[in-house]
């Protein structure tokens, strides 16, 4: 039986913007899992990776999407990220989800969504994670994937 990983935004853009494709076999070994606030980070960081190739503030980024952004390479992208989902579990965040989140955020020091996700893994009983981010090497009961 395989083992359950989930997998993060980071990882998710390494294959999406960086065409990272080595990483989809060394994740075929893990049922996947993810949750609809990675797939909204994945989602915010394509759209300012599309439009932003230098460096703009968001609200720039924002006026420049809804004023005169060609599309075509935003929705590429974004349908790469629904082929994806597609081999994903996508897990549902509860209230006691989000109430172990906040004791994480004070206990491992995780930005508010990075203990959502880890409060996730906590509560479905995931203890491996797919992802570029060192700062989840900091939670006892999960394993970072070397990717």
């Amino acid at each position: 039986m395989l083992e359950k990983c989930f997998i993060d935004a980071s990882a998710l853009l390494e294959i999406i913007l960086w065409k990272r494709t080595e990483l989809l076999r060394k994740l075929s070994n893990y049922v996947s899992y993810t949750s609809v606030n990675v797939l909204e980070e994945a989602a915010f960081k394509i759209i300012y990776s599309s439009i932003a190739e230098d460096k703009i503030g968001f609200f720039k980024m924002k006026e420049k999407f809804e004023k005169d952004y060609s599309i075509d390479v935003l929705i590429s992208r974004l349908h790469a990220l629904n082929l994806l989902k597609n081999y994903m579990l996508v897990l549902e965040i509860t209230e006691q989800i989000f109430d172990t989140a906040k004791k994480i955020i004070t206990e491992y020091r995780l930005l508010p969504n990075d203990a959502l996700i880890a409060a996730t893994c906590k509560h479905y009983g995931i203890r491996k994670i797919a992802t570029f981010d060192e700062d989840f090497k900091r939670v006892d009961f999960l394993e970072v994937l070397e990717l």
